[in-house]
């Protein structure tokens, strides 16, 4: 337990490399290339059972693996809120290009995050996802961030679930968190990673049937 702390301390404190260890900073030169973003479009989310023809794009900066990986997992369960200013660069690029291939004006575009299970919110002491979405909004031109969901789920989900698990669970997860506060502005979903995009679309389609206009779906990085 106690190395387990010095190991954080020493994040925290920018004394080794959230991404590889490395002592002297707490992200190295070799990991912040590696974080450079490199924007693709993921997948795109069929809505077709919402709405006919309504495909959502989810955008991503970087393939969740390596540094990446590893800096995600110190920002959230190591609870290093700093992390949030070397993540919210490529974060802010996936937006720039969710709304350029959406074509949507993104000064009159807002971003919503994905909400956060209660319980997480305790074990981390912060919302992660509403962090990074306040701090790539700094970074882009995007009219403003509002958060429009709340998770109703009670239970984790297993990370090694599958694409069917993931579904299942996710049915429901999500309810509008102010009726009477939804935006006419067009509205991106931010996340910090998308792997089946199940989660993504239980969310998108609780805001487009609620009558939001969602354009797209930016996150920081998207499983290979």
């Amino acid at each position: 337990m106690s190395g387990l702390v010095t190991s954080i301390l020493d994040l925290i404190l920018g004394r080794a490399c959230a991404g590889c260890d490395e002592p002297g900073a707490l992200l190295c030169s070799d990991c912040a290339r590696a974080l450079e973003p490199r924007i693709r479009r993921r997948l795109d989310v069929d809505m077709g059972d919402v709405m006919d023809g309504l495909r959502i794009p989810v955008v991503c900066a970087m393939d969740y693996r390596g540094p990446a990986r590893q800096v995600l997992y110190r920002y959230k369960d190591h609870r290093i809120r700093q992390l949030s200013q070397v993540l919210g660069p490529p974060l802010a690029a996936s937006i720039g290009y969710a709304a350029d291939i959406t074509g949507a004006p993104l000064h009159r575009t807002l971003l919503t995050p994905m909400p956060t299970r209660k319980s997480s919110l305790r074990r981390r002491g912060f919302d992660a996802t509403a962090q990074l979405a306040k701090q790539a909004h700094k970074l882009c031109r995007a009219a403003g961030v509002q958060p429009l969901l709340k998770d109703v789920r009670s239970a984790g989900m297993n990370k090694t679930a599958g694409a069917w698990e993931r579904e299942q669970r996710t049915i429901d997860a999500f309810r509008i968190l102010h009726d009477h506060d939804l935006p006419s502005a067009p509205v991106i979903v931010i996340d910090d990673v998308v792997t089946t995009g199940a989660t993504v679309k239980e969310a998108v389609g609780t805001l487009v049937l609620a009558g939001v206009q969602v354009i797209a779906v930016a996150t920081v990085a998207g499983t290979p």
